[in-house]
């Protein structure tokens, strides 16, 4: 999806989320997140790492949602969450975790 066909996407923005770039260290007033507004779900008590490795397609969705998701101001739009939430979800379906 080009960045043309996402209303509202500020192009600077999409560039610098697709390149990963990083912001400067001086934050402004409307990049400052209040912690009422930066979960609305729960809390992780704390995330254990791993590594898995994608397919390049599924890799590029799964960036394109979130950025696309992010841009929407749904409510949950990290790799993290869209991740963690399908895959709650599989467990759940196969009978391997119990919620």
């Amino acid at each position: 999806m080009a960045v043309q066909s996402i209303p509202n996407a500020d192009p600077e923005t999409v560039r610098a989320f697709v390149t990963q770039e990083k912001k400067p260290a001086t934050p402004t007033a409307s990049s400052i997140v209040t912690p009422s507004t930066a979960t609305a779900g729960c809390q992780p008590v704390g995330l254990i790492p791993i590594t898995v490795r994608l397919r390049p397609e599924i890799a590029g969705a799964l960036k394109r949602a979130s950025l696309e998701r992010q841009l929407a101001g749904s409510e949950f739009f990290s790799q993290q969450e869209i991740v963690e939430r399908a895959l709650a979800a599989w467990l759940r379906e196969n009978g391997h975790w119990n919620e």
